[in-house]
């Protein structure tokens, strides 16, 4: 008797990404694992926590379970900041303090959830034979390239962007990070740029949503800028 196998492989799950481990994926190089724009990145990590809570809300509302795994990510995150008044779904009461404080803890808690999930691997090196420095290169590819496949459909072929999407380019807009999904959009000119503008305008279904995305992320922008300024400020002084 002659049976028949399914030698079928299994399908395995993508693995599930908060809003910040997703532009960390994008702002690390995948040889070198060094950071790209790293004065405008952790503002906008920081940022993106406030958004995720706030589509975790959103994704419950409407009964779906799609990103249950990323939502479980930013639990920890809900619990330990109800004392300063900004549990799940909503904003805090000073949106720029709470970036500008939490800036580096979100930034950790990026790092640390791809280095769990084998996105990156943690390399260090010594310079000099004196200095030494830590680089995230690329372990895993899968994630960060059906990542950049997801944004090269909306905003170069002209899908329509799922909520998780449209509050990524808006976090990747008004954070001025537009190089980093497509490095293209230097310019103001950029077709790029120019559609994940209009997403960032225009593509939310919840006018609430939108202006928390916009509010969280134009923060962001603010202290990134101020920040930027800052260290001008320094080097002159010491130039």
């Amino acid at each position: 008797m002659t049976m028949s196998i399914d030698a079928t492989p299994a399908v395995s799950a993508p693995v599930p990404t908060t809003l910040g481990e997703e532009i960390l994926l994008l702002s690390l190089d995948d040889t070198t694992g060094e950071a790209r724009l790293p004065l405008r990145t952790p503002y906008a990590i920081a940022a993106a926590a406030l958004l995720e809570r706030t589509l975790s809300g959103a994704d419950g509302a409407d009964g779906a379970d799609a990103e249950t795994d990323a939502v479980d990510a930013v639990d920890a995150v809900d619990e330990a900041d109800e004392a300063d008044g900004s549990g799940k779904g909503a904003l805090p009461d000073d949106v720029g303090k709470w970036i500008h404080e939490h800036s580096t803890a979100e930034y950790e808690t990026a790092l640390r959830g791809v280095l769990d999930k084998g996105l990156i691997r943690k390399e260090k090196r010594r310079v000099l034979l004196v200095f030494r420095t830590t680089r995230y290169p690329e372990a895993d590819g899968t994630v960060e390239s059906a990542l950049r496949g997801r944004l090269a459909e909306v905003v170069l072929e002209g899908a329509d962007p799922d909520p998780r999407t449209a509050a990524l380019i808006s976090l990747l807009h008004h954070g001025d990070l537009h190089t980093l999904a497509f490095p293209d959009a230097d310019s103001d000119d950029s077709p790029a740029r120019r559609r994940m503008a209009e997403i960032a305008d225009h593509h939310w279904a919840d006018p609430t949503l939108r202006r928390m995305a916009e509010t969280a992320a134009a923060t962001a922008a603010a202290l990134t800028a101020a920040t930027m300024a800052m260290t001008v400020v320094v080097i002159a002084a010491v130039t």
